[in-house]
């Protein structure tokens, strides 16, 4: 058996905001910007959640029956640490009780952080330097306030954990089948703790440059045979919003062989569709958008098979672009569904309008002060009904800039 992914799980925090709801807000068409930016729902988190909390609370249900012993690294991929120091890894080490014997800490690279970190724990393992131990990669964001701007249909959040070993269970990774592409560009950048700035048409660009150079690197590093259409059953596509999908598969398509536009609408309900599931309903998927994707198409209903490649796309604005490719190993699909994902997104609290702007707000104020205790009570239940004897990790004060964080 080779290297992959041995479990798998997706955390898409504890409240979600309806996209119609805030197109009427807006004096937008809904239905027009749900079928522009394919973003149904998006989540949100409460004041008392950060990517530490979020990077736990994905992690904690796949360590489930796992020695925390076998742990030998432990890599967090983020944009929004709370730290410019201390790595929130060392908070989820703590929060997730790991042996002090562990590499860990953290990696930014704007979206593309997830997947780096996952490069380096695959790469770790590949070279044998494991003996015997698994790698945890988390990747755990979430977007700033965009009140009443053109960048706030497209924002959310989600945390990915992923557990890697030689004895992967759900995906396993094709290590020659990569292809990168990297420049420098000012597309999307965070410039301060509060920050989340760019240009909407240089990132476009910059994405679709990045998917192209990656590519092309993959087809000369994987073999003059690699064929787009027929050898990659399925396609995940890094989601900033999902609707760019449909943008980036259409660019690959007529690299590949020109096609009418209506040809790539087929081809893209039946290979990429399926990884678009839970994106719809989290909005941005930052870091997580690979990891999203793939759970996505692991837990559906689509007609997966032992063996089909999967190819994916990840970015990052600055810019980087990877095409990478894994494939599916024999009962993970079964072993995805179990995890429950879209029951969880399903329990999420809807939040009103008002809800929403007072959370974004409150929290753009609290973001860096030394001391702070979230108020629990706001919005009204969240606590009761999502938190209280639900085993989340959560945010209880900040003392000195020292964040204190507890189980639910």
């Amino acid at each position: 058996m080779g290297i992959g992914i041995e479990r798998l799980n997706i955390y898409g925090c504890s409240m979600a905001l309806d996209q119609r709801q805030l197109a009427v807000a807006r004096d937008k068409d809904p239905q027009k910007v749900v079928d522009d930016f394919l973003i149904d729902t998006r989540s949100l988190n409460p004041l008392w959640e950060d990517t530490v909390t979020m990077a736990a609370n994905a992690a904690q249900p796949i360590m489930d029956g796992i020695d925390p012993d076998s742990i030998g690294m432990l890599i967090v991929g983020t944009e929004g640490s709370v730290d410019f120091g201390k790595p929130i890894s060392t908070n989820v080490m703590g929060a997730l009780g790991l042996s002090g014997n562990i590499r860990n800490y953290e990696t930014k690279h704007a979206c593309y952080s997830g997947v780096a970190a996952i490069d380096t724990a695959v790469n770790w393992l590949a070279a044998g330097l494991n003996d015997g131990r698994k790698a945890l990669v988390i990747s755990s964001d979430f977007s700033r306030e965009h009140l009443n701007s053109k960048e706030e249909f497209v924002m959310g959040g989600a945390a990915a954990a992923v557990l890697l070993s030689d004895t992967p269970e759900l995906l396993e990774f094709e290590l020659k089948r990569k292809g990168t592409w990297s420049t420098d560009i000012y597309d999307t950048f965070r410039p301060s703790a509060t920050a989340e700035v760019g240009n909407n048409e240089v990132s476009l660009y910059s994405y679709m440059d990045a998917l192209e150079g990656s590519w092309e690197d993959y087809v000369k590093r994987s073999g003059s045979e690699t064929d787009f259409d027929n050898d990659h059953q399925w396609l995940g596509y890094h989601t900033p919003f999902p609707g760019i999908a449909f943008q980036a598969h259409r660019t690959l398509c007529n690299i590949n062989a020109p096609r009418k536009k209506a040809q790539v609408k087929e081809d893209f309900a039946n290979r990429v569709v399926p990884a678009l599931r839970f994106s719809r309903q989290l909005g941005s998927t930052y870091g997580s958008s690979n990891m999203v994707g793939a759970a996505a198409m692991l837990s559906g209903d689509s007609d997966m098979k032992e063996g089909d490649r999967i190819g994916f796309y990840a970015y990052g604005s600055g810019a980087i672009g990877e095409f990478w490719s894994a494939k599916v190993l024999p009962g993970a699909q079964e072993k995805m569904k179990a995890m429950g994902i879209q029951a969880k997104l399903d329990a999420r609290r809807n939040v009103s309008i008002e809800e929403y702007e007072k959370t974004e707000l409150t929290r753009k104020d609290t973001i860096e002060v030394a001391e702070y205790t979230p108020d629990r009570s706001y919005p009204s239940g969240v606590w009761e009904s999502n938190y209280q004897g639900k085993g989340l990790l959560t945010l209880e004060k900040v003392e000195n800039y020292v964040r204190t964080y507890a189980w639910s």
